[in-house]
């Protein structure tokens, strides 16, 4: 049984190999589509995670290009002494930048770099803070900062409006963190945010 799966996974993938044409290219210039991304802080209090997005882009082109990037996520930052979750960190940048690809068609790849603001947020866990005696809580805010995001990513064509898509890249991001204590003191300090991004997908030219 193990034997017949193998040769049957191998003929299928021998079957999409063959039935993408060497000149295959994609038509249009904008596409949708949808993506699997893998986020990995660097920072190790902070819980990596998987998420599934929707995707809007322009299509690569041999040559520099226009790129742009969001890279949305949301942690967990875990309490170093332990008893679970510290607080939630969120990380939301909006980048703009430029790219270069290179290749043949069916398959390109482009390498880019973009930068933009990153507004960002850091809450104390509702369960921690339930757990703090009675009275006036502490709480944490990250500021709105500078990020800066290189990558590679990779085009498939696999049908002249579908193709399947890569991306690998590393987010650099330091805000600064204010800490209130019970007593309205502020403590403010830089955080490392960066994160590495790793995400495969596909899309469908529209347009």
């Amino acid at each position: 049984m193990e034997c017949s799966m193998k040769r049957a996974v191998t003929a299928a993938l021998l079957s999409l190999l063959v039935a993408v044409p060497a000149f295959a290219q994609t038509k249009g210039r904008v596409s949708v589509g949808g993506t699997v991304t893998w986020v990995k802080p660097t920072d190790s209090e902070v819980g990596s995670l998987v998420g599934v997005g929707a995707l809007v882009r322009l299509n690569p082109k041999k040559g520099w290009g226009v790129a742009g990037g969001l890279s949305w996520f949301r942690a967990d930052v875990e309490n170093p002494v332990g008893g679970g979750t510290l607080a939630e960190l969120r990380v939301r940048p909006l980048m703009g930048g430029v790219s270069y690809t290179i290749g043949e068609q069916p398959l390109l790849v482009s390498f880019s770099v973009v930068a933009g603001p990153s507004f960002n947020g850091l809450d104390f866990d509702d369960d921690f803070l339930d757990r703090l005696p009675a009275g006036p809580k502490p709480s944490l805010d990250a500021k709105t900062s500078f990020a800066v995001r290189p990558g590679v990513g990779l085009t498939w064509t696999v049908a002249p409006r579908v193709a399947i898509i890569g991306f690998a890249g590393y987010s650099v991001n330091r805000p600064d963190l204010v800490y209130r204590d019970v007593n309205g003191v502020e403590y403010r300090n830089q955080w490392k945010a960066d994160a590495f991004l790793l995400s495969a997908g596909a899309v469908y030219s529209l347009f």
